[in-house]
């Protein structure tokens, strides 16, 4: 073997070293890509208000299950009670969550979660891969580690999952200091939510939905009309609405007949014929501190018939609106979709949101 041929063989067997030990070092952080468990050290050691919270996506809806000081309980009109919510997170004030996340093998794409909270002390952007687990932290704390000023803010898969993927939109609940939430609580909110109306860069969460104020009245009428993407107020979710404590609520709601494949609650049969979707419900819902979600008034859904309301705002923090849980809605014009040609399906829901009871 001549000088040459020996250089060759050296820097063969030095690149064949190299390249087994970066596959040998790395090969721990493959499996969680996007976040691994050191995340946890983010959570300060006293804290005592950690929700270990469970998110398993799917296409276009987190599951999401909480454990703690809050205790995930949905309680649908049908009489099942689920242990987990729909695109929702429920934190208390000045809580943390220790989220552990899963996407499902052969029922979604690769997901991501994404918290934009900029005023937040962390920024979750964790990508969620079929097969693999991944870690996230998140606090209702702010730059400077005091407590988030309480109220909705919005998180979101930050990753293209399919054509429905903008309606893959959540809300994370922080919970008040007291009963209600306090009025220099709202209006420190409101003003948070005025700052990213106005476009002021890293601040607050340009996600959230718009902010309705009604606490100038003790008999508040939220008004919500659906468009034909099935969005209240072209919002997803829709409207945050805040009214008084002890003010009688009145929520009307209207859902046109949907005539088209970009209203998810058209749905089609295996053979490709279309329907509209009629066993779901429309209702209020009031949330409690320890995470119980029960419903207070619903009814199955009306088409274009206003769908009308009345509760009264006491002894729950927070009620939602709408339909708060999935459609399960597949694209098969005319029988067409399949393995071979494409397709589309998935859980979605968009005609929801949240309301503040200021006290």
């Amino acid at each position: 073997m001549d000088r040459k041929e020996r250089w060759e063989l050296t820097w063969t067997v030095v690149s064949i070293i190299l390249l087994v030990v970066a596959f040998v070092s790395t090969l721990p952080q493959a499996f969680t890509v996007g976040g691994d468990a050191t995340v946890f050290s983010n959570i300060p050691s006293g804290a005592t208000n950690v929700v270990q919270t469970t998110v398993d996506a799917v296409q276009y809806v987190f599951y999401v299950h909480e454990k703690g000081p809050v205790n995930s309980q949905l309680m649908l009109p049908n009489g099942t009670t689920l242990d987990y919510y729909y695109n929702l997170m429920v934190v208390p004030y000045d809580g943390w969550v220790n989220a552990t996340m899963y996407a499902e093998l052969g029922k979604t794409a690769t997901e991501n979660l994404f918290i934009p909270t900029y005023n937040a002390k962390y920024v979750v952007n964790t990508q969620i891969v079929p097969g693999l687990v991944q870690y996230a932290v998140w606090g209702a704390v702010n730059t400077n580690g005091n407590p988030l000023t309480p109220g909705v803010y919005a998180f979101l898969s930050g990753e293209y999952a399919g054509p429905w993927y903008s309606y893959y939109v959540g809300e994370i609940v922080v919970l008040p200091h007291s009963q209600y939430y306090s009025p220099s609580e709202i209006q420190a909110y409101e003003a948070n939510m005025q700052q990213v109306e106005s476009g002021l860069a890293l601040h607050g969460d340009p996600y959230n939905p718009p902010v309705v104020d009604l606490t100038g009245t003790m008999s508040p009428h939220v008004y919500l009309v659906s468009d034909e993407y099935d969005t209240f107020n072209s919002s997803v979710p829709g409207p945050t609405v805040i009214v008084k404590a002890g003010s009688n609520v009145t929520v009307t709601m209207y859902i046109p007949t949907p005539n088209n494949d970009h209203n998810y609650l058209l749905n089609y049969t295996s053979t490709g014929t279309p329907y509209v979707v009629k066993n779901v419900y429309v209702g209020i819902y009031a949330l409690y501190p320890n995470g119980t979600i029960v419903p207070v008034a619903y009814k199955q859904i009306q088409y274009d018939t206003p769908m009308t309301f009345t509760f009264q705002a006491k002894g729950a923090p927070v009620y939602f609106y709408g339909i708060i849980y999935p459609v399960f809605n597949v694209y098969n014009i005319d029988g067409m979709s399949g393995p071979l040609t494409g397709e589309d399906m998935g859980l979605l829901m968009s005609l929801w949101g949240a309301i503040l009871v200021e006290g």
